[in-house]
């Protein structure tokens, strides 16, 4: 054999090798491949598995909860978000967020949020039919994150309440105080004019009056709050409202409001209910000045007893303009007074009587009930345990 045949030779079975290992590196490379794509297909399997856990484990949750894309698309939403967001009736997710909260400047700090990750971000509150969410953001992955909303409305409730009472607290004590200032200046600078001192002196007076019984109002209601009821503790009805009625005789004298009393045949033996005898007579004596307050001259305040299962229900009713039924709900709330047009004057109280009377009620287990009546006035029923 030539010596250029040999080296042909070598050279076929070089490449003949050279081939044969490419053919097992392909073959090999095919396997892996095939282990790569049932892989990958497992994987996307058990994170559809995973997803799929996570919104069953998220329905559950008594919170709005939603799996975002990096898009700010909603992918999935549990039945809370979906009741809150509407999106029951809406079209199939996923869809823009956009689409179901349309609060642009939200919006916008929710973009950044998300471009932010894994870095932790403030969002501002959401504000959805009356309710108040606080929205949290979590990574799932690189793709999606979890968007948690915590319902805060009665934190924000009680911010909002808490604010309030400061501005009428301000409010409430700064005009008596004001008034009193005034006129102990023109007692200083004229009070050798004995009218103008006379004067002075009721107003200053009455204007000390006005703030004692706001401050009283409002240590009522702290001791409420803070209070536990006697569940043994038993009052005479009939006695406490007596005794209540006689406290304002010279009020109904000045403007000739008179008592209609439909119920007190019932009432001719003790009506003895479970409530301290303190308590029911800082009720009825709310109910009755409220009810006067806006009685006009020469009218009657209707009572009206009668036992109703285990309760006593007394029902108060004024002469007056009524109240809207708009305002209806909110005349139990601490410092929310009704309009001025009702009193036809600018006493309309310091807005706490009737949250005063609510508070005491569901303390010892009774209830309050509010309504225009058909014919005249405003009507306050409580049913006390008897």
């Amino acid at each position: 054999m030539s010596p250029w045949a040999f080296v042909f030779v070598i050279a076929l079975i070089l490449w003949a090798l050279h081939v044969q290992r490419l053919n097992k590196k392909r073959i090999t490379i095919g396997e892996e491949l095939k282990e790569l794509k049932l892989a990958q297909k497992n994987l996307k399997s058990t994170l559809i598995s995973r997803g799929k856990r996570l919104d069953v484990l998220f329905s559950a949750v008594n919170e709005v909860v939603m799996r975002v894309d990096h898009l700010g698309r909603i992918i999935t939403a549990n039945t809370h978000a979906r009741h809150v967001f509407h999106m029951e009736n809406g079209p199939e997710l996923p869809q823009s967020l956009l689409l179901f909260y349309r609060d642009p400047d939200w919006h916008r700090a929710f973009s950044l949020a998300l471009k932010a990750l894994p870095e932790a971000s403030t969002l501002p509150d959401m504000h959805v039919d009356g309710r108040v969410l606080a929205p949290r953001l979590a990574p799932l992955g690189t793709e999606q994150v979890l968007l948690l909303c915590v319902d805060v409305s009665e934190k924000h409730r009680i911010e909002m309440q808490r604010k309030s009472l400061f501005a009428n607290l301000m409010h409430d004590l700064k005009t008596p105080l004001t008034s009193i200032l005034g006129y102990a200046r023109s007692i200083e600078a004229f009070g050798d004019d004995v009218e103008i001192r006379n004067e002075a002196v009721k107003i200053i007076a009455n204007e000390s009056v006005r703030a004692n019984e706001f401050l009283d109002a409002l240590l009522t209601l702290e001791h409420v709050e803070s209070f536990s009821p006697d569940v043994s503790a038993k009052a005479d009805l009939q006695e406490v409202l007596n005794r209540v009625l006689l406290g304002f005789s010279s009020q109904m004298e000045a403007k000739s409001v008179a008592i209609e009393w439909s119920g007190q045949d019932e009432m001719t033996g003790a009506v003895q209910v479970k409530m301290a005898e303190s308590d029911l007579h800082r009720i009825l004596d709310n109910l009755i000045e409220n009810a006067l307050r806006y009685a006009p001259e020469n009218s009657y305040v209707h009572i009206d007893g009668s036992f109703a299962e285990k309760t006593y229900q007394l029902e108060i009713t004024d002469q007056g303009a009524g109240v809207s039924e708009k305002e209806l709900p909110r005349l139990t709330e601490r410092f929310y007074r009704g309009d001025k047009a009702r009193a036809k004057s600018s006493d309309v109280g310091h807005g706490l009587g009737l949250a005063i009377v609510n508070e005491l009620m569901e303390k010892y287990g009774g209830s309050l009930h509010i309504h225009n009546h058909d014919l005249y006035g405003l009507s306050v029923r409580i049913n006390v345990p008897v």
